[in-house]
């Protein structure tokens, strides 16, 4: 975890990499699997044994007995309270508040807690976003700022396959603000922002992930979650987290 720290967020690559220990996964995908399988005992208890008895990486084989969009809106996905305390509890997460200075998750969807939200992407699926910096959601109007405090990402692999289906970032890319984009409203009914650059003519990076890794970036940091080329589904942890505004 060295290269772990606000330099290299800020003047270095625009993100950093770090992975927390086999227990503290575990813990995570307990939590996530538990969550996932509630959502689905409620919205289709037929089928919910079939998902039960298979890993939550073989769920693109049974997506199609549910209506998968319907499913699994962003407020379905967010972590609970308890086990949002959790997971801040757990040593590679303390270890980054020390490093950071974490004072607090974003609450960017309203709901009373400190948010994480998890993902799932399928194989072959166009289940991913567009290119992005995540400061342009909160300047198309997406959730509100605590006075004193600015953002960084966290971005957790729970089940991925390393260099199949992770992260894509473009390095670098925080140091510049003029990015050309622009918003438009999806399905949701939030606008959420369209890359308007050729990124073809851009140097984006596949960052190297597997079970257990995570990568910190900075706010304006370009990226996008890569299409899942792997056999397995994807699923992947994420939160904003508040850090103190330079002074």
């Amino acid at each position: 975890m060295e290269n772990l720290s606000l330099e290299t967020l800020e003047n270095g690559a625009g993100f950093a990499v770090g992975s927390m220990s086999a227990n503290e996964l575990e813990t995570i995908r307990s939590i996530i699997r538990e969550q996932y399988l509630h959502r689905l005992l409620v919205q289709s208890p037929k089928q919910v044994h079939k998902f039960f008895n298979v890993p939550m990486t073989q769920y693109h084989q049974l997506s199609d007995l549910i209506d998968h969009r319907a499913m699994w809106p962003k407020t379905t996905r967010i972590v609970g309270p308890a086990s949002m305390e959790r997971i801040k509890s757990l040593p590679f997460f303390k270890n980054l508040t020390d490093i950071f200075d974490i004072k607090a998750l974003a609450t960017e969807e309203g709901c009373g807690w400190q948010e994480m939200y998890w993902r799932i992407v399928r194989p072959g699926q166009s289940d991913i976003g567009d290119y992005h910096a995540d400061r342009w959601f909160w300047d198309l109007g997406h959730g509100t700022m605590p006075k004193g405090m600015r953002r960084i990402k966290i971005w957790m692999a729970i089940e991925v396959v390393e260099g199949e289906s992770g992260l894509l970032v473009l390095p670098e890319s925080q140091k510049r603000t003029d990015w050309a984009y622009h918003g438009e409203v999806d399905h949701t009914g939030i606008a959420k922002p369209k890359f308007d650059e050729d990124i073809s003519q851009l140097n984006v990076y596949n960052v190297p992930t597997k079970p257990g890794d995570f990568i910190v970036f900075h706010d304006d940091l370009i990226h996008r979650g890569m299409a899942n080329e792997s056999t397995e589904t994807r699923v992947s942890l994420e939160a904003t987290l508040l850090i103190p505004e330079k002074t």
